[in-house]
């Protein structure tokens, strides 16, 4: 019996290493939403041990009226792609655009500061709509 007790607690280690445990300090936390509209509804998350980056999707729609924001966090294995940023016209008076980033450090894909956040967005979707209206 006694030679069973270090095997028992032997399995249960391992067991515990090899079963992907969520450990805060030690794993990657990243901010974790889908499709929210606001960074504030983006909550912190310990990613799993085989996370070994943070993702970011910021989708903007802007038509005269209104801004549209769309964000989406999560923690991933490694970079789906590279950064990345789109602009298209949807319409006469319709712009969107996309923002795809990777990072890996503590909490590193949170929200814009103010001079990146939806005002920069909106300044630099209008300055587009101003360049595109120019050029036609």
């Amino acid at each position: 019996m006694e030679g069973l007790v270090p095997v028992l607690w032997a399995l249960l280690v391992s067991a515990g290493f090899a079963g992907g445990k969520k450990e805060p300090g030690v794993n990657l936390t990243c901010y974790q939403c889908f499709k929210e509209t606001s960074q504030a509804l983006c909550t912190p998350t310990v990613c799993y041990p085989t996370d070994q980056v943070c993702v970011s999707n910021v989708v903007v729609f802007l038509s005269k009226s209104k801004v549209t924001l769309s964000l989406s966090k999560r923690c991933a294995p490694r970079c789906p792609n590279t950064n990345l940023k789109y602009e298209w016209t949807l319409g006469p008076r319709i712009l969107g655009r996309i923002i795809r980033q990777c990072c890996s450090g503590y909490l590193c894909n949170r929200a814009p500061t103010i001079r990146e956040g939806p005002w920069a967005l909106r300044r630099g979707v209008l300055l587009g709509a101003g360049l595109l209206r120019v050029l036609l």
